[in-house]
């Protein structure tokens, strides 16, 4: 599946994390090279990747100047072919509890760093023309609210709705927006929601992990490689056909037990 992406360049914002990480190996092994962006940790990342000619790039998904100049860097280089947008933060809590603080930080890089890459790729393919390739990880959250969830499923639910009408915007350019939404992808930042999620219940953090496993009826969490597979297919010319959706990356319900 990932010799779709051989001699291509792509693009993974959050390069560094869980998701974004096994989406930069993915590539790299696949023959891409990889522009490695995240706000830490992007330099180690980039030189652990198979293969050679990989960049780290500093970047803050917060900051529109700081994505102005990658994509600005990006295109002087002759542009990416994809482009994989993967930072989160989770957050757990009832509404009642959430602070404005809370607000800013979880929709400014879930939500906000989505509209600022978008609207730097929709400027520059209007004025230097290149088919791109876009991929947003969202999430099972944003398909079904939960309690307390609302804030993290806010985000990812608009991130449905934003990539819907960017993906329209761009078609005549030859660009494709697409979005998948993973289930419990075993990933740190998966492992410290347990852990606040098993302080809130008051149970212990392997009890909510095995909770969060059984959620499917495969009863296990997904391996980060298996949620880079689809973004690297979605990538690819094997996709063609497919823009503006959502994917969801995750197993079928569970049998219900008898009661």
């Amino acid at each position: 599946m990932t010799a779709g992406t051989a001699r291509q360049k792509v693009l993974v914002v959050g390069g560094a994390g869980g998701i974004g990480s096994a989406v930069a190996e993915a590539a790299a092994t696949g023959g891409a090279t990889v522009w490695l962006a995240d706000d830490r940790g992007a330099r180690c990342a980039a030189e652990a990747l198979p293969g050679s000619g990989h960049r780290p790039v500093v970047t803050d998904v917060t900051d529109a100047a700081s994505f102005e100049a990658l994509i600005e860097a990006a295109w002087s280089d002759g542009g990416p072919d994809g482009i994989v947008y993967a930072p989160g933060l989770l957050h757990t809590g009832d509404v009642a509890d959430i602070e404005f603080r809370d607000l800013d930080r979880v929709f400014a890089v879930n939500l906000f760093g989505a509209f600022t890459l978008g609207r730097a790729v929709a400027r520059r393919v209007r004025t230097t023309p290149k088919a791109v390739n876009l991929v947003f990880v969202s999430s099972v959250a944003g398909l079904r609210g939960e309690p307390g969830g609302a804030l993290y499923c806010a985000t990812k639910f608009g991130l449905l709705g934003f990539v819907q009408s960017f993906a329209a915007e761009i078609a005549e350019f030859a660009c494709r927006a697409n979005v998948i939404c993973p289930g419990n992808v075993s990933t740190p930042m998966l492992h410290s929601l347990a852990a606040q999620m098993a302080e809130r219940a008051g149970v212990g953090r392997e009890e909510m992990l095995g909770h969060l496993a059984g959620a499917t009826a495969p009863r296990r969490l997904l391996s980060p490689a298996e949620v880079a597979n689809v973004c690297l297919w979605l990538l690819s010319p094997r996709s063609s056909g497919i823009s503006g959706q959502a994917l969801v990356v995750d197993g079928p319900a569970p049998r219900m037990s008898p009661a």
